[in-house]
C-alpha cells in the first residue's frame, strides 16, 4: 500500500493537519465507515509509512476488517477503491481548507461566480475593493503576480461596464499591471531556461525589453531584480551583476524571503558553474558577494538554524576570494547557529578549509588525519584537503599514493554524484602529478578535457612547476603501443 496516491500526499500533511481532516471526514462523511475505517488504521504509521508487514494489502485488510484478504474475492478492490475515495476526500479538505487560509484566493473565486451571475452591482463593488487591497499590499514574491493579475483582470472588467471612456486611464492601468505581472512570470522562467541553455549550450532566449516603471510597492523591484538575474545569466557580464548585486541590497528587503533566496541560487549556482569552467577569481568574488548578501537576508537559514553545508560552501568561497579574516569571523560568528549534532563536523571542516587555502598545511593534517565524518561530502572534502596539504607539506611519496588509492576506492563505491565525478577526476589527475610519470602535456590535458574537475586551478598550478622523472619511459611505451595497433 506504500505507493498509493494517497499515502503519498497524506505524509505531506502536518500533525495538525492530520487531526483536521480525521474531523472533517467524520463531519461530512461519516457514513463512510470503510473508509474511516481504512484511514484510522492507516494514520498509525504516520508520518514515514515505512515499509511494514502491516501496510501490505493482506495484512492490512486482514487487521481493519478482522477477516481474511484471501476469503474475500472483492478484498483487493474495496481497499483500493476506499483509498482513492480517500484521496478525493484529501483533495477536496486541502482545497477548502487551502481557499480559507488565502483571501485573494476566495476573492478570485467569489468574483468568478458574482460575474457569471450577472449580480453587476455587488461584482463592481467587489473588485473595485480586492483592486485597491491589492495595490496597497507590497509585493514581495513572484506569486504576488496571480492575485494582482486577477484583481486588475476583474477591476477593469468591471470598469469597461461603467462608461469606459470615463475610465480609460484606470483601465489602462490595470491593463499594464496584468502586462507587468505577467512579465515577472515571463523573466523568472526566462532565467531557468538561461541557466538551462549554458549548462546545455544551447542558443540562448531572445532578448527581453527593457524593464518599465510600475507604481506598487514592490512590483517594480521585483521584475528589475529578475530583469538583472536573465541578463546576467545569460550574457555572464559585469555590469549585470552589478546591478542585481545594488538592487538586492537597497530592495531586498521589499523582496519575500524565499523569492530572494531563488533569486540568489539561481545567480550563485550561474556563477558556479562559470568557476568551474575557468575558475577565475572574479567568480568567487561574486559568489562571496551573494553569500554575503544571503546572510544579512536570512535566504541560507532553515528553521533558524544554518545548515552545514551553506556553512561550509559559504567559507570555501570566502577563502577561495583570499578574504580569510572574514571567513575566520564567520566561523566565530555563525557556528553557533548549526545544529548542535552537525556542530563539531562543521567547525572542523571549516577551521581545515581556512588553514589549506592559507598555507598552513601541518595544521590541515593535524586536524584531518584522524577525523571521520558523518556527511559523505563533508567526508570527501576532507580527504581532498588533506591530499593537497600532504602533497604541499611535503609528505612521502609513497604515503601520499597509498591515500589516493584509499580515496579512488572509496570514490568508486559511492554514488556517482557530481561532486564524486569531480573528486574522482581530481585524484586521478593528483595521482599523476604525484607519481611523477606522465608528460606535463597529458597531465595538462587531462586537466582540460575533464567535463568536472574538483580544484581545476590548483591542479594547474601544480601542473606549471611539475617535474616528470619517468616520463620519457611512459611515452615510449605509449608510442610502443600505438605502434603495436
Amino acid at each position: 500500500m506504500q505507493k498509493l496516491k494517497f499515502l503519498s500526499l497524506l505524509k505531506k500533511l502536518s500533525k495538525q493537519e492530520l487531526e483536521d481532516f480525521h474531523k472533517y471526514l467524520k463531519q461530512y462523511h461519516h457514513r463512510e465507515k470503510i473508509g474511516l475505517s481504512v484511514f484510522e488504521y492507516l494514520i498509525g504509521f504516520y508520518p514515514d509509512f515505512e515499509q511494514s508487514d502491516d501496510l501490505r494489502l493482506p495484512h492490512a485488510y486482514q487487521n481493519i476488517f478482522k477477516t481474511g484478504f484471501d476469503t474475500d474475492d472483492h478484498a483487493q478492490k474495496k481497499m483500493l477503491n476506499t483509498a482513492s475515495d480517500l484521496y478525493k476526500w484529501l483533495k477536496n479538505f486541502l482545497i477548502i481548507s487551502k481557499t480559507q487560509q488565502n483571501q485573494a484566493l476566495q476573492q478570485t473565486i467569489w468574483l468568478s461566480i458574482l460575474q457569471e451571475r450577472g449580480l453587476k452591482t455587488e461584482f463592481s463593488r467587489k473588485a473595485a475593493q480586492f483592486y485597491q487591497q491589492t495595490r496597497n499590499a507590497p509585493f514581495k514574491t513572484n506569486t504576488d503576480a496571480l492575485p494582482n493579475w486577477m484583481a486588475s483582470y476583474f477591476h477593469r472588467e468591471q470598469l469597461a461596464m461603467h462608461s469606459p471612456l470615463t475610465h480609460a486611464k484606470a483601465i489602462q492601468q490595470c491593463t499594464q499591471t496584468m502586462t507587468d505581472c505577467w512579465e515577472i512570470i515571463r523573466l523568472k522562467m526566462a532565467c531557468e531556461v538561461s541557466q538551462v541553455n549554458k549548462v546545455t549550450s544551447q542558443t540562448s532566449a531572445p532578448q527581453v525589453h527593457e524593464a518599465t516603471d510600475f507604481q506598487q510597492i514592490g512590483l517594480s523591484i521585483l521584475k528589475e531584480t529578475y530583469e538583472a538575474l536573465w541578463r546576467l545569466t545569460d550574457s555572464g557580464e559585469e555590469q549585470h551583476f552589478v546591478r542585481l548585486e545594488s538592487l538586492l541590497k537597497q530592495y531586498g528587503q521589499h523582496i519575500d524571503t524565499q523569492e530572494l533566496e531563488w533569486i540568489n541560487r539561481y545567480a550563485y549556482n550561474f556563477i558556479a558553474h562559470q568557476s568551474r569552467q575557468n575558475q577565475d577569481d572574479i567568480h568567487y568574488e561574486r559568489m562571496h558577494r551573494l553569500d554575503i548578501i544571503g546572510l544579512e537576508q536570512g535566504v541560507f537559514f532553515r528553521n533558524g538554524y544554518l545548515p552545514s553545508s551553506a556553512f561550509g560552501n559559504i567559507v570555501t568561497v570566502a577563502c577561495h576570494s583570499k578574504d580569510f579574516e572574514w571567513a575566520s569571523g564567520f566561523v566565530r560568528e555563525y557556528s553557533h547557529i548549526i545544529l548542535e549534532s552537525k556542530r563539531q563536523d562543521a567547525i572542523l571542516l571549516a577551521q581545515a578549509i581556512i588553514a589549506c587555502e592559507s598555507g598552513n598545511f601541518q595544521e590541515v593534517i593535524s586536524l584531518l588525519e584522524t577525523a571521520v565524518f558523518e556527511a559523505q561530502l563533508d567526508h570527501l572534502r576532507s580527504k581532498s584537503l588533506l591530499l593537497r596539504s600532504y602533497y604541499e607539506f611535503p609528505a612521502d611519496q609513497d604515503l601520499i599514493l597509498e591515500a589516493c588509492a584509499q580515496f579512488e576506492n572509496l570514490l568508486r563505491r559511492s554514488p556517482k554524484t557530481e561532486a564524486v565525478k569531480a573528486m574522482l577526476a581530481f585524484v586521478l589527475i593528483f595521482r599523476r602529478i604525484v607519481a611523477q610519470k606522465s608528460s606535463k602535456k597529458v597531465i595538462l590535458d587531462r586537466i582540460e578535457k575533464a567535463s568536472v574537475l574538483y580544484s581545476r586551478k590548483w591542479l594547474i598550478e601544480k601542473t606549471v612547476h611539475y617535474s616528470p622523472k619517468y616520463a620519457a619511459r611512459a611515452i615510449a611505451a605509449e608510442r610502443h603501443t600505438q605502434a603495436i595497433k
